[in-house]
């Protein structure tokens, strides 16, 4: 009988509410999806992986361009800054600045899905990632947030004043099936 508890807690873990201000909502997305970063950090290449695993095909575009957005219905944005990635992509952090404010302005625009997607924990908070956080974070329809970068509850804080729903992680590697649900897969 413990056995059987034990699996449908388990059973119920896997199905994650987003939390907008203590209330349950559901967030619906449709395919097809692309992923970028904003920071140039490996987390979108993670999280790209991390949604095929979970079954849900997707186009990976590092430095994905507002042209890009052509028949795509949600867009996924990991953000956090990465000095090694910007250096890796020829690119500064004013040049990704404008790439990712082009490319939030024109999926408002065509009303593609924005996610938010932010599993660089406290390292990806500060320094060259802060104008990437406050410009990414505001502009998302829903939030996916490791624990470990919402120490300071900044994400909780912005997520109730802008009514985003909000998802934290225990796991980085949570990501993919999480995100899976939102497109019916399970």
């Amino acid at each position: 009988m413990r056995n059987r508890g034990s699996i449908f807690v388990l059973a119920l873990s896997l199905f994650i509410p987003l939390n907008v201000a203590g209330q349950d909502v559901r967030f619906k997305a449709e395919l097809p999806v692309l992923v970028t970063s904003s920071g140039q950090s490996l987390d979108a290449f993670t999280v790209k992986t991390l949604l095929t695993r979970a079954g849900v095909a997707n186009e990976y575009k590092n430095l994905a361009k507002v042209s890009d957005l052509d028949k795509v219905k949600t867009l996924v944005v990991a953000f956090g800054a990465s000095v090694k990635g910007f250096g890796a992509a020829g690119i500064t952090i004013d040049t990704e600045l404008a790439r990712t404010r082009d490319l939030l302005a024109a999926a408002r625009q065509k009303k593609i899905r924005v996610i938010g997607v932010h599993i660089g924990g406290a390292e990806r908070r500060g320094g060259l990632s802060k104008d990437i956080v406050e410009m990414v974070a505001p502009a998302s329809e829903w939030l996916i947030v490791w624990e470990d970068g919402n120490g300071d509850g900044y994400f909780s804080k912005l997520a109730a004043e802008k009514k985003i729903p909000l998802t934290l992680l225990k796991q980085p590697m949570e990501t993919g099936k999480v995100l899976a649900a939102t497109f019916g897969k399970k």
